[in-house]
């Protein structure tokens, strides 16, 4: 399978225990909601310099708030989940690449 561009990033946080938390640009959703959520992905990090570095993420959803403060509207999204202590940054316009390796958590269980 050919590489597959997942998601520019927008926004990333640390996530204490956890990982980092990265979201992506507008319009660059897509390719996250084909995915079960907490689906394990080896995935390739393409930082804005050129430098890569590969690591596991995992599907996760997010709910944000789209409205004015007085009267909210909410909406889910899908980011991923960097599982790495390695990382300790990723910059807005990173890309994030993944080449085809999937991990289905609740394979056994179906």
């Amino acid at each position: 399978m050919a590489k597959q561009l997942l998601l520019t990033v927008a926004s990333s946080f640390r996530l204490t225990g956890l990982g980092l938390l990265v979201t992506p640009q507008e319009g660059n959703t897509q390719s996250l909601s084909k995915f079960d959520l907490h689906t394990k992905l080896e995935v390739n990090l393409v930082f804005p310099d050129g430098h890569q570095e590969a690591a596991t993420a995992s599907i996760e959803e997010m709910s944000r708030q789209t409205g004015a403060d007085d009267a909210p509207a909410y909406h889910d999204e899908h980011v991923l989940l960097l599982e790495s202590d390695l990382i300790r940054e990723v910059p807005v316009g990173t890309e994030i690449w993944w080449a085809g390796q999937a991990y289905d958590p609740y394979a056994l269980l179906r």
